[in-house]
């Protein structure tokens, strides 16, 4: 359990490390799909984890649902303020390439609901690849720096 964990239960930093390697276990097992699917949610979970760091234990993240688009864009904004704690864990200028859009070409919670192939293994590979990525120069960063 992280210091980031809501009074609801959710903790955002535990549960992209929990997705990111359910996805990579997926992935082993020639489960494309499923591996996608939970790569987005480690992004997703990643991305709340930075506006919960510059916003407060307590950040309105629910707000922007599963929208990785409008979840990263909210971490770019909040990254560019004045007297920025999470600037420095942000790498890549767009900071995620998996978007939100309709699946195959990108990733929606409603993902689990297509059926099995939608996913080609190449993409999915990209997608977890990416959430690793993410994870380890963000909230890996962050654990190191004592943010969580």
């Amino acid at each position: 359990m992280s210091n980031k964990r809501q009074s609801s239960g959710e903790d955002y930093p535990d549960a992209a490390v929990k997705h990111c390697e359910d996805a990579q276990c997926l992935l082993a097992g020639n489960r494309a799909d499923g591996a996608a699917y939970l790569a987005g949610y480690a992004v997703e979970c990643t991305l709340k984890t930075l506006i919960q760091v510059e916003s407060g234990n307590v950040a309105p993240v629910m707000q922007w649902k599963h929208r990785l688009n409008d979840l990263s864009a909210e971490a770019l904004r909040l990254a560019a303020l004045p007297g920025s704690k999470t600037a420095r864990y942000l790498t890549n200028p767009v900071l995620t390439t998996l978007h939100y859009g309709n699946p195959p070409a990108g990733w929606k919670e409603y993902l689990r609901y297509f059926p099995v192939a939608t996913i080609p293994t190449v993409t999915a590979e990209q997608w977890v690849k990416e959430a690793e990525r993410l994870y380890i120069e963000v909230i890996g960063e962050l654990k190191k720096d004592g943010e969580i």
